[in-house]
């Protein structure tokens, strides 16, 4: 057993809770990139189709990352002015109302059910 000096188990445990905390933010941000990736093909699987463009579009993509924080955005590149109609419904120009097809919402809902999950692993970890 390695001895410590009283003088230095401050500095010892600080140590040691910085490696752990290290460890811990390196793991979750592998996890919610993983989950955003899936969360994505969620969302692309379930797309409504007419050309497939609007389909193709969806990505992920690290919006900000700093040592202790990671921010990743899920959106559609090519027909972002779309996401809401086709989810919600919209008014048609010649009266009545085209029914919404949720797909972005559900995927939402699934990867915060999976990254709270993976979240209490990389803790317990």
């Amino acid at each position: 057993m390695a001895g410590i000096r009283v003088e230095d188990l401050a500095s010892a445990i600080e140590k040691e809770l910085s490696a752990y905390s290290q460890e811990v933010t390196d793991g979750l941000k592998k996890e919610v990139k993983q989950v955003a990736k899936e969360c994505k093909e969620e969302i692309q699987q379930n797309s409504p189709v007419l050309t497939g463009s609007y389909k193709k579009g969806w990505n992920s993509q690290v919006a900000y990352e700093n040592q202790e924080d990671i921010r990743v955005v899920v959106r559609n590149k090519t027909d972002y002015q779309l996401t809401h109609l086709l989810e919600n419904g919209h008014a048609k120009v010649t009266g009545g109302r085209v029914e919404g097809h949720p797909h972005i919402a559900p995927a939402e809902q699934n990867a915060e059910k999976k990254l709270l999950k993976k979240v209490k692993v990389v803790v317990r970890g």
